[in-house]
């Protein structure tokens, strides 16, 4: 049975794509952006590949390799998709999707401001090795309200100064995000604008106060901001 006109054209767009990748290391998208089909397969090698605030969307196999993928606007892992980090790196500007297999390994993801965007989205659970988001404009970081974002490496979160602040905030005001950095994970984090975020199944972030870290405690949120000699009178009352 022969393949329909769109597939074909699916097709023919992943090899054209694969053959720049892999052939002159470095490829920019326009128009259409990737798009990897049900079944199909697409790995960035040690490629650099700019969509240039296009979008990436996977319902198939999408491996980053040892390459990068920047200008994202919008990253969509579809229920049939597969996201392989490996050693890569991913930049978006617009939303993460995740509703598929994000299989991190020692990958660096950043969100990041361009493409337009004063908000970036992210949707789904997902388990990140080094994640990074910042802005100088004072960009709003929304996360899905009930998901869990874990980072198993690095965490990096910083805003711009005096007013450009990160924010940080549940799709549903008042019911919470799972935010949680693994040790011996290493945080980064300065001039953020934080509220519903639960950090306790991990580490304690931005240890001590607020303004410390140029930031704003906007409230309902766990093992954010703690104090640290509060804490160390705390852990000797409780053990006397």
């Amino acid at each position: 049975m022969s393949l329909s006109l769109n597939k074909r054209k699916e097709r023919a767009r992943l090899r054209l794509a694969m053959y720049f990748a892999f052939t002159f290391q470095c490829i920019t998208a326009y128009g259409a952006g990737i798009s990897v089909g049900n079944g199909a397969a697409f790995d960035v090698g040690t490629g650099l590949v700019d969509v240039n605030c296009l979008d990436v969307e996977t319902a198939g196999q999408f491996s980053l390799g040892g390459g990068m993928v920047s200008g994202v606007n919008l990253l969509s892992i579809e229920s049939t998709g597969e996201l392989n980090g490996d050693t890569g790196g991913l930049r978006f500007a617009g939303d993460w999707w995740n509703a598929g297999t994000f299989n991190a390994a020692q990958s660096s993801i950043s969100m990041q401001d361009g493409c337009g965007t004063s908000e970036s989205l992210m949707l789904g659970d997902n388990g990140f090795y080094n994640f990074s988001a910042s802005t100088s404009t004072g960009k709003t970081f929304t996360i899905e309200a009930g998901s869990e974002q874990d980072f198993a490496n690095e965490l990096s979160l910083q805003g711009g100064l005096p007013n450009h602040r990160l924010k940080i905030r549940s799709s549903v005001n008042g019911q919470v995000v799972q935010f949680n950095l693994a040790a011996p994970g290493v945080q980064q984090i300065n001039a953020v604008d934080v509220k519903d975020n639960d950090a306790s199944a991990g580490q304690l972030l931005a240890p001590g106060t607020p303004a410390a870290y140029a930031s704003v405690d906007a409230g309902n949120n766990q093992n954010w901001f703690a104090i640290i000699s509060d804490l160390l009178f705390k852990d000797s009352f409780e053990s006397n």
